[in-house]
């Protein structure tokens, strides 16, 4: 069992923002980062919905449920499918992560990442190196005619997410729902249905309320378009293949359970 299944896909779309390519080089050992006030990582109570969050804009960070690999590519700011190396069995052991925020301050998605790089390395001695690979995607674009979006009156990364709560992002057969998504998040919520990643073109600013529905594949008499015509009609947006370049992060060395406490 995969406890945080849909919880590790939610929690991908909501950070992606922040999963943008970079070509900065790490170099933990020589350069330590901004860190945390004080921090814990303990191996998770695997249960199913254990997946939690705190909502950002406190002074404690909190996160519990998640596998090593989708920790990294939260602290390196990389998808978890572009992490190379490393020991899978390890790498998939499910953690929780209590901390708190240095001088006071109130923490938020843009901050974060740094401090967790900062902990990973120093509680797993994280050694890694970045590079890069071209992939087979879909740009996604304005299809004619305009946009057909519904604006939000929430944005969905200020909120936090309790243990066993319901995700208000989500994919399942033949339905893709994003609430309070930016074009970055819609664009990543289309990858799985699209088999493929999906990166934003469209400049659109803004978040958004999205109910897509399609014809699943398989569901021969379904009465619903397939899932490309229904990007077009329904969101009024266009994929478009395209080579795509994205960022990897290899793994040279990562111990196997974190030093103590």
């Amino acid at each position: 069992m995969m406890p945080c299944k849909l919880g590790c896909l939610s929690l991908i779309v909501l950070f992606n923002a922040a999963m943008l390519p970079t070509a900065q080089i790490q170099q933990p050992r020589s350069t330590p980062g901004p860190a945390f006030e004080a921090a814990s990582i303990r191996p998770s109570q695997l249960e199913l919905g254990c997946y939690s969050i705190l909502p950002s804009g406190g002074k404690q960070y909190a996160i519990t449920c998640l596998p090593l690999r989708v920790l990294i590519a939260m602290a390196w700011k990389i998808h978890p499918d572009n992490i190379q190396g490393g020991d899978a069995q390890g790498l998939g052991t499910y953690y929780d992560v209590r901390a708190t925020v240095p001088d006071g301050q109130l923490w938020t998605h843009d901050t974060i990442p740094p401090m967790l790089r900062q902990l990973l390395i120093d509680r797993f001695h994280v050694e890694v190196h970045r590079g890069t690979k071209q992939i087979s995607g879909y740009g996604l674009f304005v299809a004619k005619g305009g946009a057909k979006l519904k604006p939000s009156d929430f944005d969905a990364t200020k909120l936090g997410i309790k243990a066993g709560e319901s995700f208000k992002n989500y994919i399942i057969p033949g339905s893709v729902q994003g609430r309070g998504a930016n074009l970055a998040v819609i664009a990543t919520l289309l990858s799985s249905p699209a088999h493929a990643v999906v990166v934003d073109h469209t400049g659109i600013p803004g978040v958004f309320d999205v109910d897509l529905h399609y014809a699943y594949e398989g569901a021969s008499e379904s009465d619903l378009p397939d899932f490309f015509t229904a990007v077009e009609e329904q969101l009024g947006l266009k994929l478009k293949p395209e080579k795509i370049t994205v960022d990897t992060l290899v793994i040279d060395h990562v111990d196997s359970e974190p030093a103590p406490n």
